[in-house]
């Protein structure tokens, strides 16, 4: 009964449909209301602490759970007088908590929560509590909530499945997010709604393939919506949450900040105050971080969050690395209160805030040229066909999110300062009922003008639109201006409940777009917890290692059972020319493998591997044998050693000399004619290591040069009078490669 004192010190505003007379509640005329789908439990009156309260209608406002009992009249009275129309699957005893927390919850319309809502129950109650058990897989039929009570989930362990890693374990984590190293595209970090804490991180070392868990500081206070960025030169990794010191409601924005790539959080912590969390907002919701990385820009390495306190659009900025933050609203009339937005920035430094305005169905944006200081007046980009969210088959719960991914063109290529967002929505609005009868699909838009007017393209098939949804879209936009998109599509299941990640890309600035590719090799069937596949995916791309991270419901156990987990995946990218996609292109001396035909004996070395750099603008030689080539024999070009000697045998001359320098371990030996110093020819281009040779010479006056050789190359035939290489011979037995000796 601890609740009971909680609760009864709530409460304020009546809901009609909700009181009965005490005469009903003993007499039980009413027909039984179950809590589950195969209505095995019901709802028992009795069981509840205030006679006035019709507790089985409490399942209109959110799924069962045994906590509603506690609540009293005077409780109710604090729901919105449109609780009923709300989709949220909170129950009704949370709903209670969060208006007496959060009092300017609104009480019209739609957005009346904050989608973080549901994460916090199912963190801080762990889930519908039904005779003493934990529950989480709910259904929507028609204007209630249904619980399965069935058994859970068969756990299984992190694996790699056909290019696919599963990233979490064990299961129950959704709503992720992603970010490569600028600098080194072998580091990632992500961040996960769950399972181990409420928000759980993790990092990589080898692009993705392994992951590593670790925690946030004061994990406990950490609820969900991760987002995550690093500073321009790799140093800092960045993270949000949103956090609350209490267990009823969602608080503030958490920030937190690694100097390990991802391995701990607490480096805010070495600073005066040993704080490792910088927080703001109150009653915060649905955030976003962006770190202008782009070196031209004059507001380099400023941090940037966006985030909602009662739908008005809030905006945090900091200028040293995290340490401090200074916090701002943006205009709070009804056209621009909104939710899930997103932010980025162009070569300029210029910050582009965007977000859904769902009171007018648009999608808005704020502009700042001084680096988060002002924004101008905001602007309608888009008209949208949906509103905040919107029931499909594959999302009849939870709901689909309308939410913005933005990001810029930095390439410097054709549609460079180009800007684009992307979202869900529905085909044509509004909303109907049932779920099947809406329809879903992704637009992306995009600005040539730094944001003054707006075009948009739909990165997918259109003419299948009624039969096939798409949504919990990401974008990012590579290096060389290529625009990717990732996003969940039904076209393989005609009941739309299951789901694939597909990937679509543009090389002309969004307006064409390729045909999507399926990514994810195993289906995701719909999971009925309430929750489904969250409200959003993530997605980056630093050269040519671009990563998507997203909820899936596969089943890793081979059986009956899914578990509804978060997976990565690698994705080849799409696109024109950039370095890191295996084709030498325009302004590229080489590309991966593709050498252009070049070896390592067109650099001078007598063989092994040649490689592309890393920068694609030259050849890396550090696997190519003998380079440079094997140096010379002593003699008067200073190199140590007994030099040349020439004695008689007969008719014969034999030649006598010490080993080169260079690493020459074989010789080749020339004679010519005195007087004519470029003449000499091959008397024989291997002495098979030997450094003596006696043979008969030419008629005449003769010179003889000793040569080294090594790896098919030839060394120096030695310096003239003045110092300079004396030229090779006109028939010479191997390239020449003269190689640096001490």
């Amino acid at each position: 009964m601890r609740f009971a004192g909680v609760f009864s010190a709530f409460l304020a505003v009546c809901i009609c449909g909700i009181a009965m007379s005490g005469a009903q509640a003993q007499t039980g005329a009413q027909s039984p209301t179950y809590i589950d789908n195969e209505q095995t439990i019901q709802i028992v009156q009795t069981r509840g602490a205030d006679t006035r309260v019709n507790y089985a209608s409490l399942t209109r406002f959110g799924p069962w759970d045994d906590r509603n009992y506690q609540l009293t009249l005077e409780d109710l009275r604090l729901l919105s007088p449109e609780e009923h129309l709300l989709h949220d699957p909170i129950p009704a005893f949370y709903r209670v908590i969060l208006r007496k927390n959060w009092p300017n919850l609104r009480r019209t319309g739609v957005a009346q929560y904050p989608r973080s809502a549901v994460p916090f129950f199912r963190t801080r109650f762990g889930g519908y509590l039904v005779d003493g058990k934990h529950y989480n897989k709910v259904y929507r039929r028609d204007d209630r909530f249904e619980l399965d009570l069935s058994a859970g989930q068969t756990e299984a362990g992190a694996e790699s499945l056909s290019g696919e890693v599963r990233i979490t374990s064990p299961n129950g984590a959704a709503e992720s997010a992603i970010k490569v190293s600028p600098v080194n595209s072998d580091l990632v970090i992500a961040g996960s709604n769950g399972p181990i804490d409420p928000q759980t991180m993790y990092y990589s070392s080898d692009g993705g393939e392994t992951w590593t868990v670790t925690s946030l500081p004061r994990a406990a206070e950490s609820c969900c919506d991760p987002a995550v960025d690093w500073s321009s030169d790799g140093g800092f990794a960045y993270t949000t949450s949103l956090g609350s010191t209490g267990p009823f409601a969602p608080g503030q924005v958490y920030f937190y900040r690694s100097d390990d790539n991802g391995q701990t959080w607490d480096s805010l912590a070495d600073l005066p105050g040993g704080d490792p969390i910088r927080s703001f907002g109150s009653g915060s919701d649905k955030e976003y971080l962006h770190v202008d990385k782009h070196a031209s820009s004059p507001f380099k390495d400023n941090i940037y969050v966006t985030w909602h306190d009662g739908n008005v659009m809030q905006f945090a900025r900091s200028t040293d690395f995290g340490a401090t933050f200074s916090t701002q609203s943006l205009p709070s009339d009804g056209a621009n209160l909104g939710i899930g937005s997103d932010i980025t920035t162009d070569a300029n430094g210029h910050v582009y805030y965007i977000w859904p305005g769902f009171s007018g169905s648009t999608i808005r944006l704020a502009k700042s040229t001084d680096g988060g200081v002002t924004f101008g007046t905001p602007i309608v980009m888009a008209n949208t066909e949906g509103s905040f969210d919107y029931a499909i088959p594959a999302m009849d719960t939870r709901r689909v999110f309308i939410y913005v991914s933005a990001d810029a063109d930095l390439s410097g290529g054709s549609f460079d300062g180009s800007i684009y967002a992307a979202w869900t929505d529905l085909v044509t609005g509004p909303e109907q009922s049932p779920p099947s009868a809406n329809h879903s699909r992704i637009t992306v838009a995009y600005s040539r003008d730094g944001g003054a007017t707006w075009n948009t393209s739909t990165p997918h098939e259109t003419a299948d639109s009624n039969t096939v949804d798409r949504f919990h879209q990401w974008l990012a936009v590579g290096p060389d201006g290529t625009v990717h998109v990732v996003y969940y599509d039904t076209r393989r299941d005609a009941g739309r409940t299951s789901v694939d990640l597909f990937y679509s890309f543009s090389i002309d600035g969004a307006v064409t777009w390729s045909a999507p590719e399926r990514v994810t090799s195993v289906q995701s069937p719909k999971i009925n917890d309430g929750f489904e596949w969250g409200d959003y995916n993530g997605l980056d791309i630093v050269l040519d290692n671009m990563i998507a991270i997203f909820t899936d419901n596969r089943d890793e156990a081979g059986g009956s059972a899914a578990s509804v987990d978060v997976y990565g995946a690698g994705i080849t990218p799409g696109g024109g020319a950039f370095c890191g996609n295996g084709n030498t292109d325009a302004g590229e001396v080489c590309d991966g493998a593709d050498l252009g035909g070049q070896t390592c004996t067109d650099f001078g070395c007598g063989g092994g591997t040649l490689a592309c750099a890393s920068d694609c603008n030259g050849v890396d030689t550090s696997g190519c044998l003998a380079c440079g080539g094997p140096g010379r024999v002593p003699g008067g070009s200073g190199v140590p050693g007994t030099p040349l000697l020439v004695n008689r045998s007969g008719g014969d001359v034999v030649l006598s000399w010490d080993t080169s320098c260079g690493g020459g371990d074989d010789f080749a030996v020339y004679e010519g004619i005195v007087g004519s110093f470029n003449s000499q020819v091959p008397v024989q281009c291997s002495t098979a290591g030997l450094t003596s040779l006696t043979f008969t010479p030419g008629a005449g006056n003769r010179f003889f040069l000793v040569v080294p050789t090594a790896s098919g190359n030839e060394g120096s035939y030695g310096l003239d009078s003045d110092g300079a290489e004396r030229a090779v011979s006109a028939s010479a037995c191997a390239p020449q490669s003269v190689g640096t000796c001490p």
